[in-house]
């Protein structure tokens, strides 16, 4: 009798293009995975994957069946949704988040993930949104929370949320009153996101200009750094106030005023389109809910 299992780790094999690939991401063994897809090639009465090169291939039967396994499992996972199984959403779920993330609303995310789908195992790996891109595309990661969309034709994307930018700063920073323009913003270090981000680039562009000094530009993988640094008058942090709202709810931080906009930055949930993984699905869609959630409760907080 044909095992769903079976058919699963096929899936994941000929997805990732390894044993091993496949063992970490059914949490299991390489030689579980090894006997698993014997049996199957034994029950099916023909060879479904080639080894004999480093990443393991399907041969032309194994192309044929993967079809067939694909909409087998999709139709299995949507059939247990349907049937709202709180065991469908099980095992352990590799999330990419980009940093605004983590310092907003995932603490939130997490526990509505924990109480709704307690069997769900959550391997959190912060990131820049171009290394997550990266990794999402490589099938190293489940589910990203990045700046997005993800422009690739197996990756799946849902809009999430808008953080705008801002510039902030330690009250005893000199600053002149009212909209602060440039050139004042321009004497002082500006300190933001990492190279290869969105903000980076956009910083680096808005002071490129022949009338200005030249821009004494920090960068910092982690916010936290970005955040003291700003508040110490070291320089000013362009990035959403939203991530430092207590520094500034305290007054250790203000937001200064410009006359000029800062482009939002725009999230979204982006994952593989992979027929037997509900779970990154699921998340999404919760991850939807605490982000508009968060959106409103920041919109209210602003009117």
């Amino acid at each position: 009798m044909l095992d769903f299992r079976s058919l699963e780790t096929f899936v994941w094999v000929a997805t990732l293009g390894s044993f091993r690939g496949a063992a970490a991401k059914l949490n299991t063994t390489q030689p579980a995975i090894s006997q698993r897809i014997a049996q199957l090639e034994a029950e099916m009465g023909v060879r479904l994957l080639d080894r004999r090169s480093r990443s393991v291939n399907t041969t032309e039967k194994g192309r044929e069946l993967l079809g067939y396994a694909e909409r087998l499992l999709s139709l299995r996972s949507e059939m247990r949704l349907a049937m709202g199984e709180s065991n469908v959403v099980r095992g352990t779920l590799r999330l990419g988040v980009s940093e605004t993330i983590v310092h907003t609303w995932l603490p939130d995310l997490m526990s509505r993930v924990y109480a709704a789908h307690p069997q769900l195992a959550l391997e959190i790996d912060v990131d820049i949104s171009p290394n997550l891109r990266d990794r999402l595309v490589a099938q190293e990661i489940d589910l990203a929370f990045l700046l997005g969309p993800v422009s690739a034709p197996s990756i799946r994307n849902q809009v999430l949320c808008r953080f705008p930018m801002g510039f902030l700063a330690s009250p005893d920073l000199p600053l002149p009153p009212g909209p602060v323009p440039l050139a004042a913003l321009a004497a002082h270090p500006i300190i933001t996101f990492s190279r290869r981000t969105l903000p980076y680039i956009t910083v680096r562009q808005l002071f490129a200009r022949p009338d200005l000094p030249p821009l004494r530009l920090h960068a910092s993988a982690s916010l936290s750094p970005v955040v003291r640094m700003a508040m110490q008058g070291m320089g000013i942090a362009a990035i959403p106030p939203a991530i430092a709202r207590e520094e500034v709810g305290s007054g250790r931080l203000r937001v200064v005023e410009t006359p000029f906009p800062m482009p939002d930055l725009a999230f979204t949930a982006s994952w593989p389109l992979t027929p037997s993984d509900t779970a990154a699905e699921v998340v999404a869609r919760i991850a939807e809910e605490v982000a508009m959630a968060d959106q409103a409760r920041r919109d209210g907080a602003g009117s």
